[in-house]
């Protein structure tokens, strides 16, 4: 199998991933601790993509705005469209990220880093190598982020406990447990996916 094959074969697992990280920033108020390391926030910031997985007739639903709740990306969500893409805020102690991911490769667009605050005339170079840490620092997270999702994935407690939990989300609106959902949805977006 050649190498576009394989990863539009497992391009769920990004789909999944992007949706994983919505949920995850949602149900924890935004705070995700990935193994090893500090505890992040991470937020849906303004804009997300969905794509219905009918290759024939597909149905794409962009949501931008200030909205964090983001009602009609989650109302395509209830309807068993998949996230394509979707943009994230990432802060972490007093640094702040914003980019842009997407489900096939996971890569970041648009990427904006934490003002460097070096003076350039001082130490020209080091502006350059003070970015190119912040542009590591947010991609070393995202893939730590990243296996998280991908060691819960692949547990016995994915379809016990997690699974669920994002279907009832999804199906509630992201309303807590014992509140009645606003819209009755179709079966959960996680269906049970191929193995890996």
């Amino acid at each position: 199998m050649d190498m576009v094959s394989l990863v539009q074969d497992k391009r769920f697992l990004g789909r999944e991933f992007l949706s994983w990280l919505w949920f995850q920033s949602d149900s924890h108020l935004g705070v995700i601790t990935p193994e090893g390391s500090q505890p992040v926030e991470i937020w849906i910031d303004n804009k997300i993509t969905l794509e219905s997985d009918d290759q024939e007739n597909i149905e794409k639903v962009i949501c931008h705005g200030e909205n964090s709740e983001m009602l009609e990306a989650r109302e395509a969500l209830s309807q068993g469209k998949k996230v394509t893409q979707a943009s994230f805020k990432l802060c972490m102690n007093d640094a702040e990220w914003h980019f842009t991911l997407d489900d096939c490769w996971l890569n970041f667009r648009g990427c904006k880093t934490p003002k460097v605050m070096l003076d350039k005339k001082e130490d020209p170079d080091g502006l350059f190598f003070e970015k190119a840490f912040l542009l590591q620092e947010v991609v070393r997270i995202v893939e730590q982020l990243f296996f998280q999702f991908i060691k819960i994935r692949i547990s016995p407690e994915w379809m016990t406990e997690h699974l669920p939990a994002i279907q009832n989300w999804i199906l509630t609106g992201g309303t807590p447990e014992g509140e009645s959902p606003e819209r009755v949805s179709p079966e959960g977006e996680f269906e049970e996916s191929p193995p890996f």
